[in-house]
């Protein structure tokens, strides 16, 4: 029962791992016609509200950035579902120079933030040992860890339990499942200069 249970994840993960590649694939394709679209438009569209008032929706910046090799950005993902940690490791796949790890338990992610400190941090709130705001609470406790953005990925979506996070410290909060857009955005808000 074991290993089928085992295979049956497996074929799971695969198969996200496939339609992950087709969406960014998507994505890709059709933000370079756009881009085209725009930059062979001679008026700008100012039919929307945002555009009259001059306002840039947020964005993902799919195009990818130059490798940083002798500055990786370092994420640490602290999930104890394998599936969720090899979903954001495909849609990060594309981003040069991330070193994404893997920490599947509460103390095992702050362990691994003490002794080489990410420069972002993923963090679950539904962990085995700790609750991911104890976590959070103990990184915003040390100095060494405190500056060290969060953004919390939960399938928690009660307002309180967000808000409750963000004031204790969080950066930022998604609800499983996740847009790949919004997560790609945040990740931007972190790595790339304003």
């Amino acid at each position: 029962m074991k290993t089928e249970n085992h295979d049956h994840l497996r074929q799971e993960l695969r198969l996200a791992q496939l339609e992950i590649k087709v969406l960014r694939d998507q994505l890709l394709k059709s933000t370079q016609e756009t881009l085209q679209t725009h930059a062979t438009s001679e008026s700008p569209d100012t039919s929307t509200p945002a555009a009259k008032s001059g306002i840039i929706p947020m964005q993902p910046h799919l195009s990818v950035p130059a490798p940083r090799e002798n500055n990786p950005q370092r994420v640490l993902y602290i999930e104890d579902s394998e599936p969720n940690f090899r979903l954001v490791e495909c849609i990060l796949e594309d981003r040069p120079g991330t070193e994404l790890t893997w920490a599947a338990t509460g103390r095992q992610g702050l362990d691994m933030t003490r002794a080489n400190p990410p420069q972002l941090v993923l963090l679950d709130l539904d962990l085995p040992d700790l609750h991911g705001s104890k976590v959070l609470e103990e990184l915003q406790a040390q100095p060494a860890t405190a500056e060290i953005p969060v953004i919390v990925i939960s399938a928690d979506a009660t307002p309180s339990q967000i808000e409750r996070m963000l004031t204790a410290g969080a950066r930022n909060y998604l609800t499983k499942p996740f847009e790949i857009r919004r997560l790609l955005c945040m990740f931007d808000e972190v790595f790339l200069p304003a």
